[in-house]
């Protein structure tokens, strides 16, 4: 059990240029993906900080919530790793797990894992696919001067300041315990949005 209070970043601010609505209002059985991000947050014992657009409270599953147009305009440009950078900033807690709304299978005990992991490292990274999962992933504060610098210099991915910091990356042969590496199934088109409700169905997380 976590001795400590963590946040949940629910990054909630991206175009959806591929789906072409807006995916945070998509259902998979009959919950947004939105509110279903917040769930799995408070599931696995975090306190649920929404970033984004400014939403209802239903829309954002009663959780509290932050604008990051508003904030450190000349810090950065907006997209993840702002919204990533604004979410740490403002959480109060000495970890955030950054939990991306599009990728909806990730399972609540590798949420916990990561969590646990992170008390030891700035940052913790899954790599699925031959990628870094960035917006699912552990960072603490310690992260923010990496972050800044990155802004700073004109940088937007999120992967571009972890050279900087302690950071531990979850292999794959580690996310067999959680379901593997399909757990991160990206919903970007209505195909991922019916793939994802099927494995839902069949009684997958």
């Amino acid at each position: 059990m976590l001795d400590f209070v963590w946040t949940g970043l629910i990054l909630a601010g991206g175009r959806s240029v591929r789906m072409g609505r807006d995916k945070t209002a998509l259902k998979i059985g009959g919950t947004t993906l939105l509110v279903r991000a917040v769930d799995r947050v408070r599931q696995a014992g975090g306190e649920p900080l929404v970033v984004g657009p400014p939403r209802s409270p239903a829309e954002v599953g009663g959780s509290r919530q932050i604008d990051e147009s508003d904030r450190g305009s000349g810090v950065g440009r907006p997209g993840p790793l702002f919204a990533l950078r604004c979410g740490l900033a403002e959480c109060g807690t000495p970890l955030a797990l950054a939990v991306a709304c599009d990728v909806p299978l990730v399972p609540v005990p590798f949420l916990r894992f990561l969590v646990e992991e992170a008390e030891r490292y700035d940052a913790v990274v899954p790599r699925a696919a031959g990628t870094l999962q960035v917006l699912t992933a552990a960072y603490t504060p310690a992260c923010l001067e990496a972050i800044d610098r990155e802004l700073h210099s004109g940088g937007r991915a999120v992967h571009g300041f972890l050279s900087r910091v302690r950071a531990r990356v979850v292999e794959p042969e580690e996310l067999l315990a959680f379901g593997g590496e399909g757990v991160f199934l990206n919903v970007n088109t209505p195909e991922d949005l019916a793939r994802a409700e099927a494995l839902v169905g069949a009684g997958g997380s």
